[in-house]
């Protein structure tokens, strides 16, 4: 197989990989197992670092995945693909029944004469519950950081409400986090007040799919931690851990709704919106069309 196209096959492992909001050493190791296979050059790899550093746009995903199935053309392509990935997978899988099944559900889509758009969500569906495993483990010290300074208050401030907390769910522990990134920007200004509840309110209604509920808990959080410090950096790597690129740059646009509820954007809430999002490894350009996007509504407004 030519080179440029082991390039396009490691590039979309490496999209897959950073599916889960991070790329970690394990899947590393692996996508180099095939830089071995492949016999790459240390000037090939080098092509490989952007996408090893930081996600890509969904639109540039999408590209790469046709990319690819256009590269495929050949069944001997394809079974050299396939030949790579049963020898990597199966080592990795420890030949596990239902994980070997996946590995023949995935040969046998990649012996389809084509692709679709559906066909990579199988891909990508395949690469997670194999050879990238995502790490959801939750770190202790956030954990109980949440249960000990903001529950405790939010269940007295709550009581009969018939809200339930219960931290030991998902979507209550993503809010929390989601909360306290947020809380970051309402703090610049020391408040998170109803200007800016009624600004995120539309945006995560257009962004996110929170019920009435979780969103009346989102605000409470972001109301309590706002009074609080917190580790930045554990927050957001469990945040990025835990959410999509997509859900990444959906929350973008949240943190520049609460920026400018106000009527302006202040250089120091500019700055915190940059330093979230840079530790969210979302590009700079996303930043500044998201700030632009902002900026226009308030001309316009």
């Amino acid at each position: 197989m030519a080179l440029f196209k082991h390039l396009t096959f490691l590039k979309v492992l490496a999209v897959i990989a950073w599916a889960d909001g991070e790329i970690t050493e394990s899947e590393k190791n692996v996508l180099k197992k095939f830089y071995r296979k492949f016999r790459l050059e240390k000037d090939d790899i080098r092509q490989l670092n952007p996408y090893l550093m930081a996600p890509i746009p969904k639109k540039e995903q999408e590209k790469l995945f046709k990319q690819l199935a256009a590269e495929l053309s050949s069944e001997q392509e394809k079974e050299e693909i396939i030949a790579e990935l049963e020898t990597i997978a199966n080592a990795h899988l420890k030949k596990k029944t239902e994980e070997n099944e996946l590995v023949e559900e995935f040969i046998r889509l990649l012996k389809k004469t084509s692709f679709t758009r559906r066909s990579f969500g199988r891909v990508r569906n395949f690469f997670q519950a194999t050879i990238f495993k995502p790490a959801h483990e939750r770190n202790p010290s956030i954990n109980n950081y949440f249960k000990n300074t903001i529950f405790k208050k939010l269940e007295l401030k709550m009581k009969g409400t018939g809200l339930k907390l219960d931290l030991e769910k998902d979507n209550v522990y993503f809010i929390c986090l989601f909360g306290a990134l947020l809380a970051s920007v309402a703090a610049v200004d020391d408040h998170f007040h109803e200007e800016e509840r009624k600004t995120l309110r539309k945006i995560l209604k257009e962004r996110f799919e929170f019920s009435g509920k979780e969103q009346k808990l989102l605000f409470e959080v972001v109301e309590e931690q706002a009074k609080h410090g917190f580790d930045f950096h554990e927050v957001v790597t469990e945040f990025n851990s835990r959410v999509t690129y997509n859900d990444r740059v959906s929350a973008v646009d949240c943190f520049w709704a609460i920026a400018v509820a106000d009527g302006e954007i202040s250089h120091a809430e500019n700055e915190e919106v940059r330093r979230i999002t840079k530790a969210m490894h979302v590009p700079h350009q996303v930043f500044k069309e998201s700030k632009k996007k902002f900026l226009k509504q308030l001309k316009s407004s």
